[in-house]
């Protein structure tokens, strides 16, 4: 069942959701995840380097818990290096939305787009983050409350929904 949630719907979210909003048979075109690296542009330092094979998602897989250092949040730009496989269909007007959260309040969106990916593929993409500006006290707020940063990322394919990650972080180190 492709899930029936719209990129209109997600992008109306006011905070995180409690569950998924796709199945994972979603996934019709049989996008698998694999090595992601996480990197602050501006100094090219790996934050980030997580070798995997392209395993179809589970249950267990799509939902992540970060830790990341407190000095993270004084990052201006990273970029995420995904690693991705396709199956035997093509997907056209892949978009990623991903909303991120902080006590369930909007802390910041971002919106990705793949024009069109070739079937039996493995590819490989650098989506660039600008960070938002936080103040000291948000800083320190969102470092003394571990887990209430969350996000979701929602994955489309022709504007169906076919994919779901919920993640958590803690940025107490």
């Amino acid at each position: 069942m492709i899930g029936t949630a719209t990129p209109e719907e997600v992008l109306s979210h006011a905070h995180a959701t409690s569950e998924f909003l796709c199945s994972l048979n979603a996934n019709i075109f049989d996008l698998r995840f694999g090595s992601f690296r996480l990197r602050d542009m501006d100094t090219n330092t790996i934050l980030l380097d997580l070798e995997r094979d392209f395993e179809p998602q589970t249950e267990e897989s799509r939902f992540i818990s970060y830790n990341f250092p407190p000095e993270f949040l004084n990052l201006h730009t990273i970029g995420s290096l995904i690693y991705f496989s396709i199956g035997e269909y093509p997907v056209s007007n892949f978009r990623m939305i991903e909303r991120h959260y902080f006590k369930d309040r909007l802390v910041e969106n971002y919106d990705f787009t793949i024009d069109f990916m070739i079937p039996n593929t493995i590819n490989s993409r650098e989506f660039i983050y600008t960070l938002p500006e936080l103040s000291e006290e948000e800083k320190a707020d969102i470092i003394l409350s571990p887990r209430e940063t969350k996000s979701d990322s929602f994955f489309f394919a022709d504007g169906q929904l076919i994919m779901h990650v919920r993640a958590e972080y803690n940025y107490s180190g």
